[in-house]
């Protein structure tokens, strides 16, 4: 498919087409065709790159949003990638996030969602302190839009009268894919203390169709249903087709459905990991949900998964590769564990970023062709973990004018 969409690049090239018809057929081609037809000249790289254009094509992968290390100021920076090289942000980018008022004071990098950023906020110029709130935005196009609270403060932890335990609203995700709707999706998990550590209860959920927060508490069915550790969550989720997807503890990912009304569970069956450990992933690339599973620290081989079926009933985890960690990160010291993460996955190729944290560096590592190439050198504390957010940009514009401020 992708040959035939540059044949016939290269044949409107030496036809009388209309610019406006060209841009229109370009316009229907994924980022990784786009790209390819770039090769048919330099009039078409130019074409496809011309700013007046670009609004209208797809795009992929132009970096990585990510936090600093803890007291930083600012709390974010970018990365700008290509294949051989770190670059700036793309053109007409604020990375910096310059056209934020100062009423959204001291700001924190949530997530990141096909051209939507996540912040949460807190203006601490008052007295006393407004409670913080959420915000998305579109770095491209310096839309913004403030949200309504929902029922659980933000990024509150703490003893909560209403859920009468300790309560943990600190983790929360953005759900956006304009190619299904123009419409985004904001889920903020609570967690409350039980057995001496926080455990997922319940999640809140704000659509811009709506302007309203729904609460959905977990409802599982399966032979999961009974136990604890389903709602045990590592960190790591994504959003992916209308689902938000957690990653659990004892091989398992959790799913909720925009709506809130329904939750899915779907578990490896290859074998249980014993104690905790956060070296479970689930991201998703190339329209494939993806589980990353390196949980064995003293183990020389991660494994990833697919998920297959996703239109069906019953979800199911297949096999798709092992990786070697010495081809990424040399050879294991004696007596020692490997000290690295999953950083993020490439939305539209084999790519795969992990932080390293003996050597202080950003990799990534190219599932096909077993590459790794060194990005970017970043000191980060040791099991410090520094969220990476893959970032696409969104010329268009995504938010909807009622919600604009």
């Amino acid at each position: 498919m992708e040959g035939g969409s540059c044949r016939a690049a290269a044949a409107s090239a030496v036809l009388p087409v209309p610019d406006e018809l060209i841009v229109e057929i370009l316009a229907r081609l994924p980022a990784k065709s786009l790209c390819l037809c770039k090769c048919v000249s330099r009039a078409w790289r130019a074409f496809i790159s011309d700013p007046a254009n670009r609004r209208r094509f797809a795009q992929t992968l132009s970096g990585l949003f990510f936090s600093r290390p803890y007291g930083s100021r600012p709390t974010w920076d970018f990365v700008g990638l290509s294949m051989s090289s770190v670059l700036p942000p793309p053109p007409g980018v604020d990375a910096v996030l310059s056209f934020l008022p100062p009423t959204c004071g001291e700001m924190e990098l949530l997530d990141s969602c096909n051209g939507l950023l996540l912040l949460r906020c807190e203006d601490s110029r008052e007295r006393p302190s407004p409670p913080p709130f959420y915000v998305v935005c579109n770095p491209a196009t310096g839309e913004w839009v403030a949200l309504p609270q929902p029922s659980r403060v933000p990024g509150f932890v703490g003893y909560s009268t209403t859920v009468g335990r300790t309560m943990d609203t600190g983790s929360a995700a953005l759900g956006f894919d304009p190619s299904i709707s123009p419409h985004f999706y904001v889920f903020q998990l609570v967690q409350v203390l039980t057995h001496l550590d926080f455990f997922v209860r319940a999640v809140e959920i704000y659509s811009s169709q709506t302007g309203r927060w729904v609460l959905s508490e977990i409802e599982l069915q399966g032979e999961m249903a009974d136990e604890s550790d389903y709602i045990h969550f590592t960190g790591q989720m994504t959003y992916f087709k209308g689902f938000l997807h957690l990653c659990m503890r004892s091989n398992a990912v959790v799913s909720v459905h925009t709506e809130g009304k329904t939750w899915k569970i779907s578990q490896l069956r290859h074998r249980q990991h014993e104690g905790y450990c956060p070296g479970f992933s689930v991201c998703h690339s190339q329209g494939r949900l993806l589980f990353v599973d390196s949980n064995d620290r003293s183990s020389d081989v991660m494994s990833i998964y697919v998920l297959e079926d996703l239109d069906s009933e019953e979800w199911t985890w297949v096999f798709k590769q092992s990786i070697e960690k010495p081809d990424l990160f040399g050879p294991r010291m004696p007596q020692r564990i490997w000290d690295y993460y999953t950083a993020a996955f490439h939305p539209d190729s084999d790519l795969i970023f992990f932080y390293d944290w003996s050597q202080k560096r950003l990799v990534s590592y190219d599932m096909k062709h077993r590459d790794v190439h060194v990005i970017y050198t970043l000191e980060v504390p040791y099991f410090e973990f520094c969220k990476f957010l893959p970032y696409v940009p969104l010329y268009s514009g995504a938010l909807p004018s009622s919600c604009l401020n």
